[in-house]
């Protein structure tokens, strides 16, 4: 293969439209992702296809940058990063993991005599933020709980293979091209069973505006369960929350609490500040859903959201299997809870036909 000249503006993961990746993947185009969606300053992103018109999603990583800079402890954490989000994504294949947007290959090629270091996973067309966007109330309130039960599934697979997801949020919840919504973007995921990639020891390894707020203010439980499955839950009741208000709950909640006591600004214990976002919580969730969702499952949402997102982690979860002594993170109840709730939203909007 002949050099390809890259431009001193861009590295050479940034350069591989036109290119074919392991005989089998031509890159057809870049794609330019808003600020806080999959990719970072060391990664482009593309869409491609295989020889037979199969579509994929490329994610390129770009180390030279890194060595040239003359940091290698930032390179090393850059190359355990990507390892990590290969391993992973191999082994949700090897565990039979169906409801995360599936890996097909991943390797390197030579781009301008640099190694560039590539994935290429399973396609989806539309992620949830442009299928359903947050907040438009043109959109079916059945439609939603649909794919709030859909991401609620996939999360629950993560968790039974041993997988904290951290960044659940609508981008990162994509359709497939049979119409099942999948979780996809592992890069900030945890697993039990794969050595610890970087970003294990960070308090928050997502998107700040999702964020549960023991991760904000720097101060997690101990352990997988508490710290990272958490977190998870947290993330799926702010993204049922979102979807319904177009604004992220923890967002809105700690503008609501004195400012002195907001993650920014306060260096105490985070337990004293509890009572205030829940307090924030008993005022704002009620009220903010009361608009978008209809009146006979409102209680239902509202207590969904409330046990998803309780600022103390200790009492997150279903309040059953709280009560109950079951798996405190559990999420098969709400996976039922949504399920139901879809069927009533379709009941009740024939009824205002």
């Amino acid at each position: 293969m002949s050099a390809i000249k890259v431009p001193s503006a861009e590295g050479a993961a940034e350069q591989l439209v036109g290119l074919t990746l392991l005989d089998e993947w031509n890159v057809q185009v870049r794609i330019r992702h808003d600020d806080g969606l999959t990719g970072s300053s060391r990664s482009a992103c593309y869409r491609a296809a295989s020889q037979k018109g199969q579509k994929a999603f490329v994610k390129a990583f770009d180390f030279r940058r890194l060595e040239l800079h003359g940091d290698t402890d930032l390179l090393e954490r850059a190359v355990r990063e990507y390892n990590y989000e290969r391993d992973v994504h191999y082994f949700c294949v090897e565990q039979g993991v169906s409801r995360i947007t599936q890996i097909y290959a991943a390797g390197k090629i030579v781009v301008g005599g640099e190694v560039v270091h590539f994935i290429v996973c399973e396609w989806a067309d539309k992620c949830l933020r442009e299928d359903q966007p947050p907040g438009d109330p043109a959109v079916r309130v059945s439609d939603r709980f649909k794919a709030l039960r859909d991401a609620t599934s996939a999360l629950a697979q993560l968790h039974q293979t041993g997988i904290a997801h951290q960044d659940v949020k609508p981008s990162n919840a994509v359709c497939s091209d049979l119409g099942l919504l999948k979780l996809t973007d592992l890069g900030s995921s945890s697993c039990e069973r794969i050595a610890a990639p970087p970003h294990d020891s960070q308090f928050l390894v997502g998107q700040p505006n999702y964020a549960p707020y023991e991760l904000l203010y720097g101060q997690p439980l101990a352990g997988f369960q508490q710290r990272r499955l958490a977190c998870d839950l947290f993330l799926l009741g702010n993204l049922c929350f979102t979807s319904f208000v177009g604004a992220s709950l923890s967002c809105a909640a700690l503008h609501c609490i004195p400012s002195q006591l907001r993650h920014n600004e306060y260096t105490g214990n985070y337990a004293e500040v509890i009572p205030h976002l829940k307090e924030a919580h008993d005022l704002l969730i009620p009220v903010f859903l009361k608009s978008k969702v209809p009146e006979p499952l409102l209680r239902d949402v509202v207590e969904i959201v409330r046990c998803l997102c309780h600022p103390d982690p200790n009492r997150r979860g279903h309040e059953k299997n709280i009560k109950f002594g079951n798996n405190q993170f559990g999420l098969e109840r709400f996976i039922s809870n949504f399920d139901i709730l879809e069927k009533k939203a379709i009941i009740f909007s024939r009824g205002t036909q």
